[in-house]
């Protein structure tokens, strides 16, 4: 293994990979004990309950749905919520936190193919790409942060867990998975390409939805993919 790829599998062990909704922290790297009974029961009841809450919450949308549609359709009881989580709120944003690692495990995986920065980028691509026809969590989060929007507390909550799992510093640690941004008053910092280049894909994501006869999944595909090159300064890769 070269040192370009151990500095990159380090990197990815302490921080983030690009955007929260690709990439957790790894807190600590001790081994854990392997649980007992009651731990795997516990850790089983969570992972149905979260499973149940992303249906619901896809299907009735954050503020109608329901806690105990929820504990229904996990088939476990309201009581067994509350045994994990204090509300509907810390329940949505523990999903997000299982997502975003979710994320970076998929997000790692493109990136341990590529042993350089044009690999990276050429991962990264094929990673926004993909996750432009996988709309679902999107549109959890568009739905979620309307509600914040309007619930000030909820929107503080949402953007410091946000923060949390942001490198400390976003362009150094962006740059040094995928180059430096080009130079210049027009150009776009990574950062600012990460943030704003999800944020018009999951507009682009409703408008398949509103209007799937003209914004089909292929033309979808493909204006991703402009979008990226546009946003990233790179080229299309040749057919």
């Amino acid at each position: 293994m070269n040192h370009f790829r151990d500095q990159r599998d380090a990197q990815l062990s302490m921080e983030t990979v690009a955007h929260p909704l690709l990439s957790t922290k790894i807190e600590g790297t001790t081994m854990p004990s392997k649980p007992n009974k009651h731990e795997l029961k516990t850790q089983e009841t969570r992972s149905l309950l979260l499973s149940a809450a992303e249906e619901v919450f896809a299907r009735d949308g954050y503020e109608k749905a329901e806690l105990g549609e929820i504990a229904r359709l996990a088939g476990r009881t309201k009581g067994a919520i509350y045994a994990q989580f204090k509300s509907k709120e810390d329940m949505f944003l523990a999903l997000y936190e299982e997502n975003s690692l979710r994320r970076r495990a998929i997000m790692a995986d493109f990136l341990s193919k590529s042993d350089s920065i044009a690999g990276n980028m050429a991962a990264f691509r094929k990673f926004f790409i993909e996750f432009a026809t996988n709309d679902r969590w999107s549109f959890l989060m568009l739905d979620f942060r309307l509600y914040a929007v309007r619930n000030p507390k909820s929107r503080e909550r949402l953007h410091k867990l946000y923060q949390s799992i942001l490198p400390p510093n976003e362009e150094t640690a962006y740059s040094s998975l995928l180059g430096p941004a080009a130079k210049g008053k027009r150009a776009i910092s990574r950062t600012e390409a990460v943030h704003t280049a999800f944020a018009m894909l999951t507009a682009l994501q409703l408008e398949t939805q509103f209007d799937p006869d003209v914004v089909t999944s292929d033309v979808l595909k493909k204006v991703a993919g402009k979008l990226f090159d546009t946003m990233f300064g790179t080229n299309p890769p040749t057919q």
